[in-house]
């Protein structure tokens, strides 16, 4: 295409395997420019003196998806050289199937890591593009190389990539709907100072199409979320600032014949508040949506975890996953996978359970009551934007995985799609505003996507 390419191999060519031994051949028969960099030597500072051209990309392919050992030595020192390069000559870096120096399955940085500005994968995506927001990766494109369709279903591929064919698990609601069957989801949250984050979940809730949406609420806050959101109903508990054991007895009726629970946002960690969040997560068997401060609180509980007394759906962010795990937030960030399936075998098999790890890049992870090997038993998530990482995002989506497990979404592929059209909305509005956004605009941004796909 007219192009001058100029070919700078870090190894020994005489050990190269087969396929790149040919290559190289076949760049000696080109006479192309070239350069050979003994891996065991120095980095040649002449280097950057070397091309007779201006150069237009950097393109990086000094390692592959195989790579699980951290650079060290002349290969990091090519990586910041490689890095150095396309700065002096402002031109942009295309990675090659996935930056070197991330691992492929986790994307963790082995060390050091080309940061590219685009990254060409080849066939499938890869999960070390998505896990831990993806920030070496720069724009992915994914390139069909022929890998025939069936080759690819025959290699059983455990984990999904969600993207817009959530869409086909919803339901599309009939002419003649009414709102007692779309589903009742029962909200346990809010406290004094966090009566937004019941609001916000409510409003989740309400946008991803449940009928009616309930919240049991402190005496103080219930007339707060009356007024800010006169499409939800309210039930006042006899406790004033925060929700306590003593209300209890009560609880157990409003959760009785509800389609969805949703507990912990807002709810705070009193000592009285503690005793109800597990009593509620041992004993009811409606599905739960379990959110921050009821993470917080099973947390300190672990011996709780593995008596869910139904379906449960984990929502955590870093911090309360840390927190579940007793483990540094960096250690679990290292391979949030991982992480998100070691939830699942602590809540153990009696119920269905899936787990949310929030952050960019969420990744959903369910156990065998949950999942199947049809329906993949891991997924990450492709939509969503830095403008998400403002307060009231997590209330959000709990109150719309809920909705739409309450519309007989089942619990896997109802966390699944919640997820993707929660970020889905976001990145619709970040097209016009790309920060500075609130969690009530996705909310109110929700309903557009179902307009074309519903």
């Amino acid at each position: 295409r007219g192009g001058f390419p100029f070919v700078i191999l870090v190894a020994n060519p005489g050990k190269l395997p087969p396929d790149a031994a040919r290559n190289w051949t076949i760049c000696e028969r080109l006479n192309l420019p070239r350069r050979v960099i003994d891996p065991h030597g120095e980095w040649p500072e002449d280097l950057k003196h070397s091309f007779s051209h201006p150069l237009y990309s950097v393109v990086d392919a000094l390692f592959g998806i195989g790579l699980t050992r951290g650079l060290g030595g002349l290969y990091a020192r090519a990586v910041r050289h490689l890095t150095a390069l396309a700065q002096a000559h402002s031109c942009p870096v295309t990675a090659v199937d996935l930056p070197s120096g991330l691992n492929a399955d986790t994307g963790e940085i082995l060390g050091q890591a080309v940061q590219a500005d685009l990254t060409v994968s080849y066939g499938l995506a890869k999960p070390g593009h998505f896990h831990n927001g993806g920030a070496h990766i720069g724009r992915l494109e994914v390139v069909d190389i022929g890998i025939p369709p069936q080759v690819v279903a025959e290699a059983k591929v455990p984990g999904r990539l969600l993207d817009s064919h959530v869409f086909a698990h919803l339901p599309v609601p009939a002419q003649d709907s009414h709102k007692g069957a779309n589903g009742h989801v029962l909200l346990v949250a809010g406290s004094t100072g966090k009566s937004g984050a019941a609001i916000l979940t409510a409003k989740g809730a309400l946008a991803a199409g449940a009928g009616l949406v309930s919240a049991a609420l402190p005496a103080l806050v219930q007339p707060i979320f009356a007024t800010a959101l006169p499409e939800a109903m309210t039930e006042r508990l006899e406790s004033q600032d925060f929700c306590a054991v003593s209300d209890g007895v009560r609880l157990n009726a409003l959760c009785a014949g509800k389609d969805a629970l949703v507990i912990g946002p807002g709810l705070g960690q009193e000592a009285e508040t503690a005793p109800l969040v597990l009593t509620l997560y041992q004993e009811r068997p409606e599905p739960m949506v379990v959110d921050a401060d009821a993470l917080n609180i099973l947390a300190a509980h672990p011996e709780a975890l593995a008596d869910p007394g139904g379906p449960r759906v984990f929502t955590p962010h870093p911090g309360e996953m840390a927190r579940l795990l007793a483990c540094p937030v960096p250690d679990l960030q290292k391979d949030r996978l991982a992480a998100a399936q070691k939830l699942c075998a602590l809540c153990g098999n009696t119920q269905a359970v899936v787990v949310l790890l929030k952050g960019a890049g969420t990744v959903v992870a369910g156990n065998s009551k949950a999942t199947s090997p049809d329906s993949g038993l891991w997924a990450i998530n492709s939509s969503g934007n830095p403008g998400m990482a403002t307060g009231g995002m997590g209330d959000v989506l709990a109150g719309m995985v809920a909705a739409l497990i309450a519309r007989k979404v089942g619990l896997w592929e109802a966390a699944t799609a919640a997820v993707w059209l929660h970020g889905a909305a976001a990145d619709r509005i970040a097209e016009t505003k790309p920060f500075g956004y609130t969690a009530g605009e996705v909310a109110e941004t929700l309903p557009c996507l179902f307009s074309v796909e519903c």
